[in-house]
């Protein structure tokens, strides 16, 4: 019904809606299986392997290594850079209250980020460590 039927819908059946030569493969493959784990468990649900377009956009796990390079992280300095983006689990032991004081901690210690902010005049060149209201607890 997903499938077919969507590709139909937006007439679009003679290169999508079903697994055959020539037909756009979007897939992924998942962690675990959405109807065998317990409610709680499934915001934990990772792709392992994202394929668009038949190119391999994303791979983890056994699959790692068969995606494409990713740019690097722009800025450096980024807490995307150190602790992943929106969508990372926080590690084990690791607190939503202890998760933002290290992000706090890492954005606070940048010494690129410091010098942004220097530049900004909002704080002076010499002094550090410096509040950072953004990301105070």
């Amino acid at each position: 019904m997903f499938t077919s039927a969507g590709a139909a819908l937006t007439g679009e059946e003679d290169r999508k809606g079903t697994l055959r030569p020539g037909h756009l493969g979007d897939l992924a493959i998942l962690s675990e299986d959405y109807f065998a784990v317990p409610e709680p468990e499934i915001a934990h649900i990772e792709s392992l392997l994202t394929v668009v377009g038949g190119r391999i956009v994303y791979a983890a796990g056994e699959y790692e290594g068969l995606d494409e390079e990713l740019p690097p992280v722009s800025p450096a300095w980024s807490p995307v850079a150190h602790f992943g983006g929106y969508q990372a689990t926080p590690r084990p032991g690791l607190s939503g209250a202890r998760q933002a004081e290290s992000l706090h901690q890492a954005v606070a210690e940048s010494e690129q980020h410091r010098q942004w902010r220097a530049r900004r005049g909002l704080t002076p060149e010499d002094a550090r460590p410096f509040f950072d209201p953004c990301f105070s607890l």
